[in-house]
Formats: C-alpha cells, structure tokens, sequence
C-alpha cells in the first residue's frame, strides 16, 4: 500500500509542502509519479519523518465523552509530556551526529589543507630547480657563442667573430 502526497503528509504529521520539497530534493524517494501523484512507500516516509503519536486534545475530549471512556485528565497530559520526552530525546541525538559529523568535517578539512600546502611546496620547489635548469642551459648557450675563437686579424684589428646564423 502506498500513500499519496496528502496522506503521507496527514500521516507523518507536516505539511504537504514540506513532504513535496523532500521529494525534489532526494532526502525522501517515491516508488513512481504519474498523473494521479506520487506513490510514497510509508516505510521510506516513516525514515525521513518518525512517526508520530496522534494526541490532539480535542480528539481525546470528545473521544472521551462519546465512548464512555474516563481518561483522567492529568493522565493524557503525561501521555504527551513522554513523547514530547521521546522527541526532545531524539532532536538531542541528532544534534550529536550532526555535531560529530561537523567535528569530523572539520578535521578532514584542516589534514587536506595540510596536504595541499605541502604539494603546493613540493611543486614550487620543482618548479624552481626546473627553472635553474633552463637558465643553466641557456647560460651554456651563451656562454658557447662567446668562447668562439678569433681569428689571428680579428684579434689584431679587434673584431669580433662573425655569427653564423
């Protein structure tokens, strides 16, 4: 059995919009849509949003009175006040996770910046012994073109060797 969008949304206890963007988004996933909506498996739905105990206080009162049932009044609001509990218990583990999953995050960020900045040396200091190497064989280039021998006239009158092209 699925749920349509409305009914999810009735049954996880949020509005349809709310239900709607975490279907665009991915966080909640759907068995299809067609032109009749979405069909939503309840378990998947139940993963996203835990499922809720249905304590309206008007239900309860006319519940009460129709069936003959005598629910003290203090009871029902200690009914509520356990999975209000339960749900401020579940917001606290979440919000441990996601601080571990922060600490965590933030620790792989500071060791990747690390790597990073001991790559970026290693490049820059092959870079620069690259950059010696070309300036060294450029400088032997220069230096071959002025070791060029004179010839005996050109060392009397002065002149400097030709170059050959």
């Amino acid at each position: 059995m699925y749920l349509s969008l409305g009914k999810a949304a009735k049954e996880a206890g949020v509005a349809k919009s709310t239900i709607s963007k975490a279907l665009s988004s991915g966080k909640l996933s759907y068995r299809e849509k067609n032109s009749d909506g979405y069909k939503i498996d309840p378990a998947e739905l139940f993963r996203v949003y835990p499922k809720i105990a249905k304590t309206d206080a008007p239900d309860d009162w006319q519940l009460g009175e129709a069936g003959g049932e005598t629910t003290p009044y203090s009871a029902k609001f200690e009914i509520q006040l356990a999975g209000l509990k339960s749900l401020i218990a579940e917001k606290d583990r979440r919000i441990t996770d996601l601080e571990a999953d922060r600490a965590q995050l933030r620790e792989d960020r500071h060791r990747l910046t690390e790597n990073w900045q001991e790559e970026r040396v290693r490049l820059l200091k092959l870079l620069e012994d690259q950059t010696g190497t070309v300036k060294l064989l450029t400088d032997e280039r220069s230096t071959l073109v002025a070791e060029v021998q004179r010839t005996f006239w050109q060392r009397v009158f002065r002149r400097k060797p030709a170059m050959a092209a």
